[in-house]
């Protein structure tokens, strides 16, 4: 989770003129998303994928999955194009196929610094955490180890 973002700002230092997408959740963001002013500063082209469901989704899902307490996974409401704009960085919000279809995800590409898109997806669906589950002694959905 604090992962994704830094690695993909040292990965565009390190080769700048190739763009680099890093898919990362909200809960990424809120922890380490400072790092797009770095991208900013350095006219990265790093496309960061904000998958945002308000929540932890990892956590929320795991506990779900395990029987578990459901606690602290909540994640306010945060509009994560907006903070990329007051960034400098470029923000989309994407709410469906269509939004996502009306990017121009060449000039992107191409563009001399980071774009962050802010997708809203289904907090119900679950993520393959199978693997995860089984290693902390949870089991896959419908019980099988």
């Amino acid at each position: 989770m604090g992962w994704a973002i830094g690695a993909a700002v040292g990965t565009a230092l390190g080769c700048r003129a190739t763009p680099v997408v890093s898919i990362t959740g909200d809960g990424s963001l809120l922890m380490s998303g400072q790092e797009l002013t770095v991208a900013v500063q350095e006219k990265l082209p790093v496309i960061f994928v904000v998958l945002n469901d308000a929540a932890l989704g990892m956590v929320k899902h795991g506990q779900r999955l395990a029987g578990a307490e459901a606690i602290g996974f909540e994640l306010p409401e945060v509009d994560y194009a907006a903070m990329a704009q007051a960034m400098g960085a470029q923000g989309y919000t994407i709410r469906s196929p269509q939004d996502f279809d009306a990017l121009d995800i060449d000039a992107m590409c191409e563009r001399s610094g980071p774009t962050l898109l802010d997708v809203h997806v289904d907090p119900e669906e679950v993520p393959p955490i199978a693997t995860r589950m089984n290693v902390l002694g949870g089991s896959e959905p419908g019980g099988v180890a």
